[in-house]
């Protein structure tokens, strides 16, 4: 079957390179100078770079990921036909879609970016299922790693998709730098299933327990550290000169991707699972993991220690603010206090001066009460007084007329004498 396995890696090699092939030939040669046919030409060879760097990413996942297995099983041969269906529909997807770039030709191009991606994941899976076992975990850490990225192409993609429908024209150039972010995460995270690889099974489970952000950095920490083999001048056994691990990991630089070999990820390529220097490499992964556990709990050590500090100093703060708020309550209940005392002293001020002031209008009321009595007496005296100068004043009057009557019937006696006489 080994052989198979190299006919059918040879048999889509050659497939991609016929696909690349039809490409290049679909782009139309100007005959006559023409501006108009040179700006055509210039967006198909636009539109073939597209498409040729997505083919090219295409190949290149495929011929590591290959690289991997020495075997393979009828689900990976049938898959890997499946794989290159839609990849075939490329150089038609491509023509169309330079010819007549409206929304219909940019989202079908879309649409057969996803279904290849999508097929070409099923492949991957197929291979991760052939190559390791159940009890290995390794089918768990590849839903771990690729997982996440594997998502977020469905997802950009899908976005490319919609929005092709609006901006088409816009939208066919943001599938150029697609391929290149596809390569350089799916390299990351394929290097990161080949140093968990040579971790052993109890490493792996607690790898699968990590959170990303503690993936990432144990990534950093091989990334940073990378074993140099050598053969022993006794005998043909290489041995392995181990670094002292960093304690302090930087990530690895663009400039330092670029040069080191493809598919080494770390710098440490890839040998035979049975070789004596693939056996070096797993003892110095395993004891990367284990420096990595030892800094793990270090840190985690030194975080429950700052958490532990922070909380004392937090209950510190705390029982200092609970004092000054103790403070705080009783300054205010004394402060209270002498207003409420101080409130008592104006309402029982208030209330004398109330009292006061009732009194003096008691006195008041009195004294006028007094007055219009004595007015009333005096009043009731000179009514006596009129009423008695009134009686006497009638009685002289009456004797008045009396005197006059008397006086009258004198003079009436005395001319009556006269006559007599």
């Amino acid at each position: 079957m080994k052989k198979l396995k190299a006919r059918l890696d040879a048999f889509s090699d050659a497939v991609i390179a016929i696909i690349l092939t039809i490409m290049v030939l679909d782009l139309t040669p100007v005959l006559r100078d023409n501006l108009n046919d040179y700006l055509l030409l210039s967006k198909e060879i636009g539109v073939y770079i597209i498409s040729f760097a997505f083919v090219a990413n295409m190949w290149y996942q495929h011929a590591t990921l290959f690289n991997e297995i020495d075997d393979m099983s009828y689900r990976i041969m049938l898959v890997d036909f499946l794989f290159l269906i839609p990849l075939s529909l490329t150089p038609p997807a491509t023509n169309m879609m330079a010819e007549n770039t409206t929304n219909i030709t940019v989202m079908a191009y879309g649409l057969l970016v996803g279904i290849t991606g999508a097929c070409f994941r099923l492949l991957a899976r197929s291979i991760i299922h052939f190559q390791y076992t159940d009890t290995s975990k390794m089918r768990q850490v590849y839903r771990k790693i690729f997982g996440q990225h594997n998502l977020i192409y469905v997802l950009l993609n899908g976005i490319l998709i919609i929005l092709a429908y609006f901006f088409p024209q816009i939208v066919l150039w943001f599938y150029l730098p697609y391929p290149l972010i596809y390569m350089l995460l799916s390299s990351r995270d394929r290097q990161q299933m080949y140093d968990v690889a040579q971790l052993t099974t109890d490493q792996r489970q607690q790898y699968l327990r990590l959170p990303r952000d503690r993936m990432k950095q144990f990534s950093r920490l091989v990334d940073a550290s990378k074993p140099q083999t050598s053969v022993d001048p006794a005998g043909n056994q290489p041995s392995t000169n181990k670094p002292p691990l960093p304690q302090t990991v930087k990530p690895i630089s663009w400039h330092d991707w670029l040069d080191q070999p493809i598919g080494s990820g770390s710098g440490v390529q890839a040998t035979n699972a049975h070789s004596p220097n693939a056996e070096a490499i797993k003892e110095f992964r395993r004891a990367q993991w284990d420096e990595f556990q030892r800094q793990t709990k270090t840190q985690r050590a030194a975080r429950d220690q700052a958490a532990e500090e922070l909380e004392r100093q937090q209950a510190a703060q705390k029982a200092a603010a609970k004092q000054a708020e103790r403070e705080r309550e009783r300054e205010q209940d004394a402060k209270k206090e002498a207003a409420e005392l101080a409130a008592k002293q104006r309402e029982q001020d208030q209330e004398a001066e109330e009292d006061a002031a009732k009194l003096a209008a008691k006195n008041i009321e009195r004294q006028a009460h007094a007055k219009k009595e004595a007015a009333k007496q005096e009043i009731k005296i000179q009514e006596r007084q009129q009423k008695a100068k009134r009686k006497a004043d009638r009685k002289d009057a009456k004797a008045l007329v009396r005197q006059k009557k008397l006086a009258q019937k004198a003079k009436q006696y005395d001319s009556d004498d006269h006559e007599h006489q």
